[in-house]
């Protein structure tokens, strides 16, 4: 009894010497869910969902459900620094967004009618402020870039890493950090140490951010550059040890205009080299390596404009990927892809919470060998939102959406996914 005593005083002691209740519980998260149907009958359908983004925008779009709960705390804060931990919860509904819980009985699982979801711990991670830069180790979303009407990361190397960040050299912010990677089924990684069968791979990630370009516009930098990491057991077992003990780089350029129509635009060049490859032209780049040859490339315009009655979210990418060589588990990968689309959301304001929202997504891609696809979205939504900001939330749409084009096709069993009504919920905070 007397260790756990002396062991809780210097517990206690620690606390109140670290300021340990200087700061309150920082509580934030983001969510969604809804209820939607098949006017042609059954669920509704939804385009694009989670990894592969929404080509054709996401408003009307999305059937599924996502939660996140983070939590932080601001544990000690003298002398200029300060150490904070932070935390993320996550929940989704399973692949194919079906949702299975009732009201009486929630919980995650597969044995019967009220079981759905999967849970994840997205965040956990501590990090370190002093006056001239930020130190942090753990798994934590690190310095992400994405389209909000596409839902689409075009950078996004997150994960389990530590570095340092917002060193200011005089004409931009420097950081950098080591962040790993994990796959188990692009090759047969068998004999790995103490039967760990997964392929790691480490990158180095270097920013560059807030250099001054013109006036109210400035550049971001960012290069990737990563390698495979085989023990000598499953450098036996693998099928081609220059595929899957690969290396690969991605960089990529943002100019960031402000001060644009009372909003801003965002200009992103990217180029992905081998193992990175895909990650220059495929949703979340930076965040896995591939065991690829090959190289990728897109360009980016997107933005908002803000004005006092109405405002507008746009984007429009062209890519294009060229995947040279791969191993026989991710042939799917293999060969020329070319991709383009566009989607534009005006909304018209009519009083501080309400607005009736339009979106216009189109999206076209071909791949080696066949013709090009396409598929066209049109979404009609009336909006109750926390302001009348493109960005205010929580907010409740009620929607309709008509699907049209090559990719719009009745299955097997002869079902239709063409036009969809529903109403949404979405929020951050």
């Amino acid at each position: 009894m007397k260790k756990v005593s002396v062991l809780a005083a210097a517990v206690v002691s620690a606390l109140v010497a670290g300021s340990a209740f200087a700061s309150e519980l920082q509580f934030n998260g983001y969510m969604r869910a809804g209820i939607g149907t098949n006017v042609d009958g059954g669920a509704a359908a939804s385009y694009g969902h989670g990894g592969s983004g929404h080509a054709v925008g996401r408003l009307g779009d999305e059937v599924d459900t996502y939660a996140e709960i983070a939590l932080g705390k601001e544990v000690y804060n003298q002398n200029d620094v300060a150490f904070s931990v932070h935390t993320r919860f996550a929940y989704a509904s399973k692949e194919g967004n079906v949702d299975r819980q009732g009201n009486s009985m929630q919980r995650v699982g597969d044995g019967g009618p009220w079981d759905s979801g999967n849970t994840s711990l997205r965040e956990a991670f501590v990090k370190a402020d002093y006056a001239d830069y930020t130190i942090w180790g753990g798994k934590r979303f690190y310095q992400r870039k994405d389209i909000h009407i596409l839902d689409f990361y075009y950078l996004n190397n997150s994960g389990y890493g530590a570095g340092i960040e917002n060193i200011d050299t005089g004409f931009g912010n420097f950081s950098a950090a080591v962040t790993m990677s994990s796959e188990d089924w692009q090759d047969d990684y068998s004999n790995g140490y103490k039967d760990d069968n997964w392929r790691r791979s480490y990158k180095g990630d270097f920013r560059l951010s807030g250099i001054q370009a013109n006036e109210n516009g400035s550049i971001d930098l960012a290069l990737i550059v990563g390698t495979a990491s085989l023990s000598e057991g499953q450098e036996k077992t693998v099928s081609n040890k220059s595929l899957t003990d690969n290396t690969g780089a991605l960089a990529t350029i943002e100019h960031t205009q402000g001060n644009f129509f009372g909003g801003f635009n965002k200009v992103i060049f990217q180029y992905g080299t081998d193992g990175l490859a895909i990650g220059g032209f495929d949703n979340h780049a930076g965040e896995g390596m591939n065991a690829v040859k090959g190289n990728g490339w897109r360009i980016i315009d997107w933005g908002v404009v803000e004005q006092d009655q109405w405002n507008l979210g746009y984007s429009a990418i062209y890519g294009s990927k060229d995947i040279d060589e791969t191993t026989s588990k991710n042939s799917f990968m293999k060969g020329k892809t070319d991709f383009y689309n566009f989607v534009v959301r005006p909304g018209y304001k009519w009083n501080e919470t309400m607005a009736t929202v339009l979106e216009l997504g189109y999206a076209n891609e071909r791949t080696e060998g066949n013709d090009w696809q396409d598929l066209t979205k049109v979404t009609l939504a009336q909006e109750w939102n926390a302001g009348s900001n493109f960005w205010a939330r929580p907010s409740i749409r009620a929607y309709v959406t008509n699907y049209s084009g090559d990719k719009v096709k009745d299955d097997t069993n002869g079902n239709k996914a063409e036009t969809m009504v529903g109403v949404q919920v979405e929020a951050w905070w």
